[in-house]
């Protein structure tokens, strides 16, 4: 762990404020849930992630896309890869999603991209360009609010995804959002 040397007073209300420095490098905003670990001495906090919690659904849905659609295939919460399966996959698991997924999320929008048309594909992590031709992404909603996305993206530059694809990675996050119900 690391030491920060901010301190803070508890309030009459049992209430602390987290500093804004924190909040922003670990993408805490308002509104966001936090669970509580606790031993004899210490008092973790941790941003929650419904999608985190839901490991084994999300492995099971990212898998069965795989092995329909063969592509690769990753799912995310609002922060950070939560499982990915395929191809150039390997190295995303628990990195923190891009600024561009993140944008995507919060728009609410599916999307379709390749860069055959002169379009571009959305990078999954910041910093690490990516390395596909065709990218799909659904976000993950139930009951107005929106929990992550799914994404699946291949390497083809002859190929474009078709409207299965699209319906494949869909029916993925409509039995996400299921779980939110």
């Amino acid at each position: 762990m690391k030491d920060t040397g901010i301190t803070r007073r508890i309030d009459e209300l049992g209430r602390i404020v987290i500093p804004r420095e924190l909040r922003k490098v670990m993408r805490i905003k308002e509104g966001d849930t936090l669970e509580f670990y606790s031993n004899k001495e210490e008092i973790i906090l941790k941003k929650y992630s419904p999608i985190a919690a839901l490991a084994d659904g999300a492995k099971t849905v990212a898998d069965g896309i795989y092995e329909l659609t063969e592509k690769s295939c990753v799912v995310v919460d609002k922060d950070q890869v939560v499982y990915a399966v395929g191809e150039k996959t390997k190295d995303l698991m628990g990195s923190d999603i891009s600024d561009q997924i993140l944008d995507a999320i919060a728009e609410r929008k599916s999307l379709v991209l390749n860069r055959s048309d002169g379009g571009k594909v959305l990078p999954i992590i910041n910093g690490v360009e990516p390395n596909a031709e065709n990218q799909i992404f659904v976000p993950v909603m139930s009951c107005g609010d929106v929990f992550g996305g799914i994404i699946i993206f291949d390497l083809d530059k002859e190929n474009r995804f078709n409207s299965n694809d699209v319906k494949m990675v869909s029916l993925g996050a409509s039995i996400l959002a299921k779980k939110f119900e």
